[in-house]
């Protein structure tokens, strides 16, 4: 059966209507900035960080570090400043562990026996040729190396390990070489050879990955300084796997000679980079960009890192040149270590963050050939925990440039995506923050293809424009700005509860019976009140963009725009309520009220409202895997069904655990199962990664 929704025809009227004064404020910035923002002079910024980033050590890293500050000091930045946080493998920021140091100047490893094996698979790994070949925080060796058996592990897994005889000798993977290293040290096994690769570069044959964590916790990425130092990795292609593979299922010995010269240290510094450009105000008030550094590959992220570094240089020159008003907010960027780095500068400065930021763009992502189809703009939205005006205004500079330039050219919004230093809406911290980047994790995400060759200055010079004209828009934007972007996020609000009424309307045709039309019926209306309710959120926070003298003013006409969206939501939840009846009638089904089920479970939950004592995501680290509850890996990287991290997001000492589960189920779209929050909150408890409220 189809079911269509009425809408009345002022609706489609009013979500085409373009915000003129908007408009032609970004317009205008985008046409300005086209012709001053230069692609090519980001590409060689890429170029002068990615010639350090590359070898992924800690010496080099601060080489990085010292070339973004001299960047922008050449541009005239008011602040270009290096940070240094603890690269001691012990200090915290929320849950994030930093790394401990380490440094390689040389490894190899190659074939000794059987002689006379052609030279392209003799010489396996050199790392002055290709950094990628091995694996990060890799044990040295004695000077004169290893010399022992490869063996053959089929599937990653410790009790096939344990069937080997693995003692002494190196074990060739073909996927989880890090989930392997864990458990090298019980079965004496002194380190892996892998050609795993990621799934979408399958047929790079002779590309290799690269393997950049090097933990014994499950789910764990950097080395700290409770993981063990015994043990090494390295990195080959699938062609050079496939070949040792051959060997070693002929029954043939395989004998390789390892060489690293590497080094662990705790005593000095893991660095991040912050430059600004000074707005009038004198309230504190900022727009950040971030960008994540110390990564191996040209394009992730070293091209988000010098595009941030364009997009300020050249808006810091248009201001100084008069051409552009100096706006009253600062404009802000970070870089450095991923995640590490991030949580590292949110903890440094979050007091600033949660009353003074008023919005943030996570720049990561890959400048590969403009003109390839994946080489297509990405823009998520924000935590459904912190709603904001930002979803509707950044994707229309987007929308604007494209139409003016590149009307042809895909781009595409979608929900909250983890996995980038994107967590400062962390209501927590609390930053309105949208994510921008390209199919990232396609062809050259994290192997030896992602070189300073594959990066294109016309995908710069597009993402700079984009981000500069956003970024000043906000650090300009008063009172006089505010009628327009509410109109926006009402128009964006509007079209987002229509197509979330149109889901859930289509998924009727599937009913059958009355007791799931009655439960499809008070899911529906639940779902169309709460993001009615989370979009008005959205516009009160518009009131930060105002002035003092303004906020009154703000806030009635705010006010206004809520009353619309209400209005709005209640036509949508009369038209759902329209298309059950229809579908009851017209296939004879009685609809049968749904009344929740409470058992003990819930009866608990209603007593346990936590409050959490750690901003950002969790990583567990410092507790012993044996005692996690409810988790089998590390649950640092943020999504909607990972129920660990998303719902520690909404722990606010005000919420228990019943109303912290449905907000769960409602971003996430499927209900929670197989997660106990009531354990996994005991857990936290115990550990002091929350209170219990009375």
């Amino acid at each position: 059966m189809h079911i269509n929704i009425s809408l009345p025809v002022t609706f489609f009227f009013l979500v085409s209507f373009s915000c003129s004064v908007f408009a032609a404020d970004v317009d205008e910035l985008i046409q300005v900035l086209s012709h001053e923002i230069s692609g090519n002079r980001a590409r060689d910024y890429t170029m002068r960080l990615w010639q350090y980033d590359k070898w992924s050590t800690l010496p080099m890293w601060q080489r990085t570090a010292k070339e973004a500050q001299a960047i922008m000091k050449e541009r005239g930045f008011d602040e270009a400043v290096i940070v240094d946080t603890p690269a001691d493998g012990i200090t915290q920021h929320g849950t994030w562990t930093n790394p401990i140091g380490w440094d390689c100047k040389q490894a190899t490893l190659e074939v000794i026996e059987p002689e006379g094996i052609p030279e392209e698979f003799r010489y396996l790994c050199n790392y002055r040729d290709n950094p990628t070949s091995l694996n990060n925080h890799s044990c040295p060796t004695p000077l004169e190396g290893i010399e022992t058996e490869l063996v053959l592990l089929e599937q990653s897994d410790e009790k096939e390990l344990a069937k080997l005889d693995a003692r002494g000798k190196i074990i060739l993977v073909s996927s989880g070489s890090r989930g392997m290293k864990k458990h090298l040290d019980p079965h004496g096994a002194l380190g892996i050879v892998s050609d795993e690769i990621e799934a979408d570069n399958k047929d790079f044959v002779t590309a290799n990955q690269w393997l950049n964590g090097w933990s014994d916790m499950p789910g764990g990425w950097q080395m700290n300084a409770s993981d063990s130092r015994n043990n090494f990795g390295f990195s080959i292609s699938q062609r050079k796997g496939a070949y040792l593979r051959d060997l070693l299922r002929q029954g043939k010995k395989v004998k390789v000679r390892a060489k690293i010269d590497s080094r662990y240290f705790t005593d000095d510094s893991l660095q991040y980079v912050v430059g600004s450009i000074k707005g009038t105000g004198d309230e504190g008030e900022d727009i950040l960009i971030v960008s994540h550094i110390y990564e191996w590959g040209a394009n992730d992220d070293c091209t988000g890192a010098s595009s941030d570094l364009e997009v300020l240089g050249t808006l810091n020159d248009l201001i100084k040149a008069g051409k552009l008003p100096r706006p009253k907010r600062t404009i802000r960027m970070w870089l450095g270590f991923e995640k590490y780095g991030s949580m590292a500068y949110a903890v440094h400065n979050l007091e600033r963050l949660r009353s003074k930021t008023i919005a943030a763009i996570c720049c990561d992502t890959s400048a590969e050939n403009f003109d390839f189809s994946r080489t297509a703009f990405i823009v998520t939205r924000n935590f459904n925990a912190c709603p904001s005006f930002t979803d509707a205004v950044y994707p229309d500079v987007i929308k604007r440039f494209h139409d003016r330039y590149f009307p042809n050219k895909l781009w595409k919004q979608i929900p909250f995506a983890s996995g980038l230093d994107n967590f400062f809406g962390d209501p927590a911290i609390g930053v309105p923050l949208n994510a921008i980047s390209t199919e990232n994790g396609g062809h050259l995400h994290h192997n030896s293809m992602d070189t300073i060759d594959k990066v294109d200055p016309r995908t710069l010079h597009a993402l700079s424009v984009i981000n500069a004209a956003y970024m000043y828009y906000l650090a300009a934007a008063g009172y006089e700005n505010i009628p327009d972007i509410a109109r926006l996020t009402t128009f964006h609000s509007i079209n987002l509860l229509l197509e979330r009424t149109a889901a859930i309307t289509s998924g009727l045709s599937n009913i059958k019976d009355g007791n799931a039309l009655g439960k499809a019926l008070s899911d529906g209306v639940r779902i169309i009140e709460y993001y009615t309710g989370l979009y008005k959120q959205a516009l009160q926070r518009i009131e930060k963009l105002s002035e003092q003298n303004r906020k009154a003013d703000t806030g009635k006409l705010i006010t206004n725009y809520q009353t619309e969206l209400d209005e709005y939501g209640q036509l949508m939840v009369k038209q759902f309520k329209k298309a059950v009846d229809e579908k009851s009638k017209a296939e004879s089904i009685k609809i049968v009220t749904y009344k929740k089920q409470t058992g003990n479970w819930e009866q608990e939950a209603e007593t346990i409202i936590p409050k959490r004592t750690k901003v950002g995501t969790l990583t567990l680290e410092g507790i012993p895997s044996e005692e996690w509850a409810e988790v089998t890996s590390s649950p640092r990287w943020w999504s909607a069904t990972n129920w660990a991290t998303a719902s520690y997001f909404w722990c606010d000492g005000k919420r228990n655990l019943n109303q912290i589960k449905e907000l769960l189920e409602l971003e996430a779209g499927v209900p929670v199962n197989n997660f106990d929050l009531i354990k996994f909150y005991k857990f936290l408890e115990k550990y002091d990664l929350v209170e219990f409220m009375q």
